[in-house]
């Protein structure tokens, strides 16, 4: 069951308004009937996997904890377990048909039946951040199994995160907050907004992405590289409308989660940019895989041999195939660099007196990040390494012609869809900008009085479904990140 699908909007009034009734002290029961009813429909046997998983986790919790001198071997023992269905469900095929291409010259020649459950990724590293902080002693191992299997299943979260941490999520379940109006209608109101980026301007922008990589001629030049800056829209437009549909109904159900975007476009180097997108994602592998590997404490070989493993690691997380891994490694090669030109910039910065806190300074170096980022997720979209290096080839053709005689509108969107998608991007930035001064716009929004407040929500809700890419004879996609 998807977020954008119509067994969704009946799905949720009846788990929110039984929610509602439901006891205080039992409400984490019905969370986790209505988390495994929302996972039953992604099939029995990925449900049954989810099971085996949370059961494989329990108990070698509770046994970390009643076995201090055997805890380490434990964990070991419940990660090989836990990442090897990981393994196998979403790389064992993609290690086959490399196998097959070496050996028999096919690469389908070894591939198994396999599929890969939805939400898999995301589920297994909550489990493996849980395991790794009661081994740790920061959290004591959870004795009730099904607070423990709310918090990996809960269905706001399952599919694409936000990738939450068992000490924030549990001690929810144990004291759930009383579920008050202003709750409601904030996580309603930051849902709608949720669903604007995904229907109103991630779709769209898909269809002109999706239109330039599959034409074969008359993409040269800006053409291709509006394609760049579209797909760089569209994936944070389409995951950060998850995630904004995921935290709105986690607040309405009673339980707040974390952020997990802060304006990323407006960062000023690649590493604020990690800080900022995915921020789930990005502190756990700093948690639990750069601090571990040593970080930044063992000398500056070593950190850059830590970022570049972590980073790589985040690529493959993210997909099984050679453009994943180059994605990952691009941003940690980004980051060894900017770290390594960092005396050099500093002394150009003193000997022309470049005044760095600037806007000017600003601008540029924001520039440069959003290219350098825009650029590495052509890898990430491109079916294959040669799809991703043509497409950047011809974007750097010089024909700015192209943005003034028609041309931007031979691929799937029409002049008036065009122009929709660009003020949605124009949207998306001024409420990032805004973010970043510390006006949040919603809350803002929520703050006036009754009149304007639901002339504007009421005005939010027709926008998006008058012109949301969502309706008969039309089949939209599905988030991008729930493939991982």
């Amino acid at each position: 069951m998807s977020f954008i699908s119509f067994a969704f909007m009946i799905f949720l009034p009846i788990a929110v308004a039984i929610n509602f009734l439901v006891p205080k002290k039992f409400r984490y029961i019905w969370l986790f009937v209505v988390s495994m009813a929302f996972y039953y429909t992604a099939g029995i046997g990925a449900m049954v996997l989810l099971l085996i998983s949370i059961a494989s986790v329990y108990e070698s919790g509770i046994m970390m904890g009643r076995n201090k001198s055997k805890s380490k071997l434990i964990l070991i023992c419940s990660l090989v377990f836990n990442i090897g269905i990981l393994f196998v469900s979403k790389y064992l095929n993609f290690v086959l048909g490399m196998v097959g291409s070496i050996a028999y010259g096919e690469s389908d020649a070894m591939r198994l039946n396999l599929i890969l459950p939805l939400g898999l990724s995301f589920y297994i590293l909550k489990s493996v951040g849980y395991l790794i902080d009661v081994y740790r002693g920061d959290i004591e191992p959870e004795k009730n199994i099904i607070k423990l299997a709310l918090f990996v299943s809960f269905f706001p979260q399952i599919l694409a995160g936000p990738i939450e941490r068992a000490g924030n999520m549990i001690k929810q379940f144990e004291n759930p907050v009383p579920l008050d109006f202003d709750r409601f209608r904030n996580g309603l109101f930051q849902m709608l907004w949720g669903y604007f980026l995904k229907l109103v301007i991630a779709e769209r922008l898909a269809i002109y992405v999706d239109s330039v990589l599959s034409a074969e001629t008359g993409t040269v030049g800006a053409v291709s590289f509006m394609a760049i800056m579209f797909y760089t829209f569209q994936i944070y437009a389409d995951f950060a409308g998850y995630s904004h549909i995921s935290i709105g109904v986690s607040r309405i159900l009673g339980i707040d989660v974390m952020k997990n975007f802060e304006s990323p476009y407006l960062a000023r180097s690649i590493a604020e940019f990690w800080r900022r997108w995915h921020i789930s994602l990005s502190s756990w592998f700093r948690d639990y895989l750069y601090i571990p590997l040593g970080g930044n404490r063992k000398g500056e070989v070593r950190r850059y041999i830590n970022v570049l493993i972590v980073f790589t690691v985040s690529g493959i997380w993210h997909g099984a195939g050679f453009n994943f891994l180059v994605w990952g490694l691009l941003h940690g090669i980004y980051q060894v660099i900017g770290r390594i030109l960092t005396p050099m910039r500093d002394k150009v910065a003193a000997m022309f007196n470049v005044g760095r806190s600037s806007f000017s300074h600003r601008v540029i170096k924001t520039v440069g990040t959003f290219i350098l980022v825009s650029y590495a997720w052509v890898f990430f979209r491109a079916d294959s390494m040669t799809q991703a290096l043509t497409l950047i080839k011809r974007s750097i053709a010089f024909t700015p012609w192209k943005f003034v005689d028609g041309s931007l509108y031979a691929f799937g969107l029409n002049r008036a869809n065009f122009l929709l998608a660009s003020f949605g991007i124009v949207l998306m930035t001024v409420v990032d900008i805004f973010n970043c001064s510390g006006i949040v716009i919603r809350e803002k929004i929520l703050s006036q009085g009754m009149w304007l407040r639901w002339i504007i929500i009421l005005t939010g809700i027709l926008f998006t479904v008058i012109c949301g890419m969502w309706g008969p004879g039309y089949n939209v996609a599905d988030f991008i990140y729930k493939q991982f």
